[in-house]
């Protein structure tokens, strides 16, 4: 409830309640007392309004917010990871004793174009002139993101109006062309791979299409080898094991034998990892790591994959573990199976996805062959009228 306060000088001046009941003072005093108490109504008529938004919220400092914000995120735990270290290393040092109210659109901009355009390459604590080395645009875009959601939540706790990160542009990124192997290259590679059980999950890769996290997390209990089929399930972050992949849709994937020649079908020991359901592990890892535990990529590919590709000659290819799942598909594409059928055995939620793969189904005429049938035969309704292609004639 408004209230008014005399002064020592005879003066009154006018107090008022926010919202969550703290005391607020209109600046400057007045003469009279039904003054002050009219300024005092008047004032606090305005923060009970919908909308009303305390002024004074906006001095609050990113690194303020970021200590409200940051427990209150529900994402996953590898995403929680990542996001800590460019928060520790790009968000704080920039922005952490500047009030959220007083970070405009360009401040952002100039801070994420410095992201893209500063050297990183030091030594001895100098930036290296003569081999310069630049922060990738992708990598920026990360970084930002993070900084955007967080203005975005301050939007969401009535802190500020807008969000300055949005609308800031950066370079493009160029594409990275995905590596398709042919079955020839392949062959190479899996024969390049001394130890079966390494081979055998370079197989597996290739042969079902499964992301890393898939095969790392994929458990006894999930690979039917008696139908050849598994289901794609437990995944696998490097943390801990988790009920669904990407996407958060099961799938069945059928796989045939060359796929899993070389696996040795481990005991069904439960894993022994935290799972995010809390039940019981009913079998181990398909593939564990000779400690135990799930595989790592890094470690896998510097041990295996990289070595297998240089004895292969096939080291100026460049191809990661994610490439595997890409060969995949291409062999799918060339051998005719539809976008459809490909995109529900990689688990992706748009065809569009898939679509990078088209280009590898085989053109044929055998679809539009009636529709572009011979407009000047005698019997153009009669399938008699459509001929194949026979090359074009030479001209006399």
């Amino acid at each position: 409830m408004p209230w008014t306060e005399k002064l020592p000088s005879g003066r009154y001046r006018a107090g008022y309640r926010l919202p969550n009941g703290e005391k607020r003072y209109l600046t400057g005093t007045f003469a009279h007392k039904k003054a002050a108490k009219d300024a005092a109504i008047e004032a606090e008529g305005k923060v009970k309004r919908p909308g009303w938004r305390d002024p004074r919220a906006g001095l609050t400092t990113w690194g303020q917010w970021h200590d409200i914000w940051w427990p209150s995120r529900s994402i996953e735990p590898q995403t929680k990871k990542s996001d800590e270290s460019m928060v520790r290393n790009h968000l704080l040092p920039r922005w952490k004793d500047v009030p959220l109210a007083e970070i405009t659109r360009h401040d952002v901009q100039a801070w994420a174009t410095s992201l893209v355009t500063e050297n990183i390459r030091i030594v001895d604590g100098i930036p290296d002139e003569d081999e310069p080395r630049y922060r990738k645009p992708a990598t920026a875009r990360r970084i930002i993101a993070v900084f955007t959601v967080s203005m975005n939540a301050a939007i969401d706790a009535g802190i500020i109006d807008t969000n300055p990160a949005t609308r800031v542009k950066l370079p493009p990124s160029p594409p990275e062309d995905p590596v398709f192997l042919t079955r020839e290259q392949f062959t190479a590679l899996s024969e390049a791979i001394p130890d079966p059980q390494d081979r055998a999950l370079v197989d597996f890769l290739t042969g079902t299409g499964l992301r890393w996290g898939e095969a790392a997390g994929l458990h006894l209990h999930n690979l039917d080898l008696l139908n050849g089929v598994v289901t794609v399930s437990d995944v696998t972050d490097g943390i801990e094991i988790k009920p669904y992949p990407k996407g958060r849709r099961q799938r069945r994937v059928p796989f045939f034998q060359w796929a899993v020649e070389a696996l040795e079908v481990p005991d069904r020991a439960p894993c022994g990892l935290k799972h995010r359901h809390g039940r019981t592990c009913p079998s181990g890892l398909v593939f564990r790591a000779k400690e135990g535990g799930p595989q790592d990529n890094r470690n896998f590919s510097q041990r295996v994959l990289q070595p297998a590709l240089k004895r292969a000659d096939l080291g100026h290819l460049g191809v990661t573990l994610h490439d595997l799942r890409h060969t995949y598909a291409s062999w799918l594409a060339m051998d005719g199976v539809p976008l459809g059928r490909i995109a529900e055995l990689l688990g992706h939620q748009s065809i569009s996805t898939t679509e990078i793969y088209a280009h590898f189904l085989p053109t044929t005429a055998d679809d539009i062959a009636f529709a572009m049938r011979d407009p000047r035969g005698a019997n153009v309704g009669q399938t008699s009228n459509i001929r194949p292609f026979t090359g074009l004639h030479a001209v006399t």
